[in-house]
């Protein structure tokens, strides 16, 4: 079995797209572990904030299948996959495999790097998995969060409707 952690994140109508994403990752993956929802402002534009949150599911299925499902729900979900990285979406939804090398599935789109420097996503993850090493021999998720540097991307935990 994998642990995967999606990591999913909403600018547009966030608190509904969120629960509907939620919603499809139980109805395939069974009963999830899930951090708080936190509300940032957006990164690299000017715009609506997000709300992020970390959800854990264990699975039997190869990681690229996964991805390639999960792609598809975000489609479905009203992603526009033509518009610019850094721009609002309805949903957007990584997934990262704690304890795996960059690259070691091919296709995880979040890196390490995105790891560290992302309050939205190092907060959940250290919700969810304080132990959990991001490297082997490194520091764990809680480690790294306590380590952060808090002001320069402030969060506010926030409760789904």
């Amino acid at each position: 079995m994998t642990l995967l952690v999606f990591c999913i994140g909403s600018n547009e109508n966030a608190a509904a797209n969120i629960s509907r994403a939620l919603k499809e990752l139980e109805s395939r993956f069974g009963r999830l572990r899930c951090s708080g929802v936190y509300r940032s402002a957006a990164v690299g534009f000017d715009r609506a904030d997000f709300l992020n949150m970390a959800a854990l599911a264990e699975t039997g299925e190869a990681v690229p299948e996964v991805i390639a499902w999960l792609k598809r729900l975000e489609l479905r979900l009203g992603r526009d996959p033509s518009k610019p990285r850094l721009s609002p979406r309805p949903i957007d939804i990584d997934v990262f495999v704690p304890g795996a090398a960059d690259g070691a599935h091919g296709l995880l789109t979040v890196s390490h790097q995105e790891v560290l420097d992302s309050a939205f996503i190092l907060c959940p993850l250290a919700e969810v998995l304080p132990d959990q090493k991001l490297d082997p021999g490194g520091p764990d998720f809680g480690e790294l969060w306590t380590r952060f540097e808090k002001s320069r991307q402030p969060l506010t935990r926030v409760e789904l409707d």
